[in-house]
């Protein structure tokens, strides 16, 4: 279990940092949605999304998202905790899990973007990188690119970076892309699916989140197996990509897209009042000699958080 939350640690930071960025299946059932945005206080009126519109409803859609996770799970392990007070750690139902999903690195590097002054986006975005050049392709596409130094394998590094954001000014939908020596590292999509319903999907998490007036409520999110390798521990990554699934910019994502993902290290969903935790544990796999080879997944029993 330590190691799991040390792998998903470095997950969190690695995903943090613009240095070490990292790179479904078709949904057999949809929840009733029709694209396009809800309708929300915090949105721009229909049809005139810039892309700093849309990011705006991500940040808060994926903050709120965070925030009632967490909240959810604390509870659950304070009860845990009273009602254990000298054995909750060992508890197989305590979650210890950093929970940060959504937290790329390229949809924020534009959060200015707007129809306004290209010079003025051009010189915000040089805070993160001096000589970054910045251009309009079309009405709904920016690019931006520039080099940075490399700092991760210990030995600097100079990278020729790319972002590319695109978006849908009447759907409010987005896709962010980033690309490192020409290798897609990172994507983002934001999908409005109708009736206050959300789409969040990256490399490593896809969610569908129902945000109303306000408040989260009804989650499906799926994590991808993503654990780096640690030293001798033979890693698993099974990330998601959009050879597999696009969904921008007005696609619709099923439930059981999310919910059946066989690559899914944990799945958490919010339905009618209740979370429930389903997750899989790496256990070691041994060659003849002892040492350690590979991992194997094995499913542990459903957990209903406690409140």
């Amino acid at each position: 279990m330590q190691r799991k939350l040390t792998a998903l640690i470095l997950c969190a930071l690695m995903l943090l940092t613009l240095a070490a960025c990292g790179g479904g299946k078709s949904p057999s059932e949809a929840p009733e949605a029709t694209a396009g945005p809800a309708a929300d206080a915090t949105e721009a009126p229909s049809n005139h999304y810039t892309y700093a519109d849309i990011y705006t409803q991500y940040l808060t859609v994926s903050t709120a998202l965070i925030k009632e996770v967490q909240g959810r799970m604390d509870a659950h392990n304070s009860v845990l905790e009273k009602q254990y007070p000298d054995s909750y750690y060992m508890n197989s139902n305590y979650l210890l899990l950093v929970y940060a999903p959504f937290t790329t690195v390229y949809p924020a590097l534009g959060r200015g973007l707007t129809s306004g002054d290209i010079d003025l986006e051009q010189t915000a975005l040089r805070a993160a990188f001096p000589d970054a050049v910045l251009s309009r392709v079309s009405d709904s596409r920016w690019e931006a690119r520039y080099t940075y130094t490399d700092r991760t394998s210990g030995e600097p590094v100079e990278r020729a970076g790319r972002c590319v954001w695109e978006y849908d000014s009447a759907l409010g939908s987005f896709r962010v892309c980033g690309y490192v020596d020409g290798e897609m590292t990172e994507f983002t999509e934001f999908v409005p699916q109708g009736n206050d319903l959300y789409l969040l999907y990256t490399a490593t998490d896809k969610a569908l989140v129902r945000f109303t007036a306000g408040q989260i409520t009804a989650i499906w999110h799926a994590h991808r197996i993503s654990e780096p390798p640690l030293g001798a521990f033979a890693g698993d990554m099974r990330l998601c990509s959009l050879e597999e699934k696009d969904c921008f910019p007005d696609g619709t994502a099923g439930v059981s897209w999310i919910t059946s993902d066989a690559d899914a290290q944990y799945i958490l969903t919010l339905e009618n009042g209740a979370m429930q935790y389903t997750g899989k544990v790496a256990r070691d796999l041994p060659d003849a000699a002892g040492e350690r080879v590979g991992i194997e997944w094995m499913d542990i029993e459903p957990i209903t958080l406690l409140e």
